[in-house]
């Protein structure tokens, strides 16, 4: 007599074909449920709460490398990496390992900063951190900022340390091991010549020449392309986004576009996905052909961050 097994997967095809199905159909539901949240009503150029875009960027799992690249000839200007990161509030008790319980703070890193000069050996190497209270409040509490260059093989340091608890913000410069450091008031930070002033100072710029870049700022901001329209030194978020297409890429992916005045008419461009990946951030053109016959600069024709992930990795000549 011949006892068949009780359960064999290949004597039953029928029921791994439903199984397949059922999975499939759940995978196809849940696709679906996802793009109704993200975008199900929202046509091209259709308004989203800034603070839904934001809170994506601030949540995001992954860095983002970003190149800097004048898009008109293709070159390869430098390169970031871009990292948010969420901090567990550690006031809180016991709680499951990588989940975090309530938030303590944001933070988003621009790390391995780096803009290329001609010669290698003279690129300016910067890094940025930000700290930022949680949801609802969502106010800065730290910023700091660091960067370094060698000018004829002496090497130049700057770094700016801010904090929401103090009134000023600390300037320092170092010169072939030289220091000098500045408190700026809070509330000049706002004022382009007392910034200018206080950078000179710790640069230990001839009084001259101090005075030839602090005229400079003047003609800049008094300069017609910005007659009547003042800069926004105050970094406040826009009150939308719009949803739009990622510019530059063959395949057709759908973004947030986050457009941030810095001057009348000159709006920063700045590209979101769905997961809060940056993706691209455009200067305006009109704005870098200003400052460059204002300030007589050789500056490139266009200045565009993007994705190396979705643009591909340009190479440094």
């Amino acid at each position: 007599m011949c006892i068949r097994d009780r359960y064999n997967p290949r004597a039953h095809p029928t029921m791994q074909r439903v199984i397949l199905v059922i999975l499939f159909t759940f995978w196809a539901f849940m696709t679906y449920r996802l793009w109704q949240v993200e975008y199900a009503g929202q046509s091209l150029g259709a308004a989203v709460d800034i603070q839904v875009v934001w809170e994506k960027i601030l949540n995001a799992q992954d860095e983002a490398k970003l190149q800097v690249v004048d898009e008109r000839s293709n070159q390869l200007l430098g390169a970031l990496d871009w990292t948010p990161t969420v901090v567990r509030d550690t006031t809180q008790g016991g709680s499951v390992e990588g989940m975090v319980e309530k938030v303590g703070e944001y933070t988003l890193d621009i790390s391995r900063g780096r803009l290329h000069s001609t010669d290698s050996r003279e690129d300016v190497i910067f890094d940025f951190h930000i700290s930022l209270s949680p949801f609802p409040d969502q106010q800065w509490t730290s910023v700091q900022v660091q960067l370094e260059r060698a000018i004829s093989e002496r090497q130049f340091e700057f770094a700016v340390d801010a904090h929401s608890t103090n009134n000023f913000v600390t300037l320092r410069a170092s010169l072939e091991g030289a220091e000098q450091e500045v408190d700026v008031p809070l509330e000049d930070i706002s004022k382009p010549e007392k910034l200018v002033g206080a950078g000179l100072k710790l640069a230990g710029v001839p009084a001259l020449a101090a005075s030839g870049a602090s005229l400079m700022v003047k003609n800049f901001l008094n300069s017609e392309e910005l007659k009547n329209r003042p800069l926004n030194f105050k970094l406040e978020l826009p009150r939308q986004a719009h949803i739009d297409l990622l510019p530059g890429v063959r395949s057709r992916i759908k973004v947030y576009r986050i457009d941030v005045p810095i001057v009348e008419d000159m709006l920063v461009k700045i590209y979101v996905n769905t997961l809060g990946e940056i993706l691209r951030a455009e200067i305006p053109d009109v704005l870098i052909d200003t400052i460059s016959k204002t300030s007589k600069l050789d500056l490139p024709k266009s200045i565009v961050l993007r994705n190396q992930n979705f643009y591909g990795r340009l190479r440094r000549e």
